[in-house]
């Protein structure tokens, strides 16, 4: 999947400015998806140019115009198409597993440094994600399917960060 496509995505459910874009990203798609503000800015022109968005001018008294994207017609279909291919499988790229297959030229100390940061990372992530879920998805089972798919996603963030966690605490415990 393509930023492209996450940004169609984004833009489905109503319109938005670059910044409320990035607060969208902020609020939940940081947790899927990565990117910065100026590829996101510069994707928005690119997709302007393909016909995907249309971008309305709004003035503001002492304050630079805002610029507020809509999905066109060929955005939708460029969103339905792209919702309807399958993905391929993503592997899987994590830096620090290359680092398992040098485990004994690691330096204890520095492997001991690393999981304890990752940890308290993986910590941090949870209680974030324990945050989203008490603000935006209180009582799941009140939503509609639609609203609580994203909800699933955070779901399977969490048991994701869980099984990391408990994972490290087997190496840590291995590699002392």
């Amino acid at each position: 999947m393509s930023l492209r496509a996450v940004l169609l995505i984004t833009l489905q459910r109503e319109p938005g400015t670059g910044y409320d874009i990035l607060q969208r990203f902020k609020a939940g798609l940081a947790h899927v998806w990565q990117a910065s503000h100026q590829q996101l800015y510069r994707e928005l022109d690119r997709m302007r140019g393909d016909g995907l968005l249309t971008c309305e001018t709004v003035p503001q008294a002492e304050r630079p115009d805002r610029k507020v994207y809509h999905l066109t017609e060929a955005g939708r279909q460029a969103l339905d198409a792209g919702l309807a291919e399958p993905l391929a499988a993503s592997p899987v790229r994590q830096p620090l597993f290359a680092k398992f297959f040098a485990w004994e030229r690691w330096p204890e100390q520095a492997r001991h440094e690393e999981l304890t940061a990752l940890r308290a990372q993986l910590r941090e992530r949870l209680a974030t994600y324990a945050a989203i879920e008490r603000e935006w998805f209180s009582d799941p089972q009140a939503l509609t399917p639609a609203q609580r798919a994203p909800w699933h996603t955070l779901r399977l963030g969490q048991r994701l960060t869980e099984t990391w966690l408990v994972w490290i605490e087997e190496v840590s415990e291995e590699g002392e």
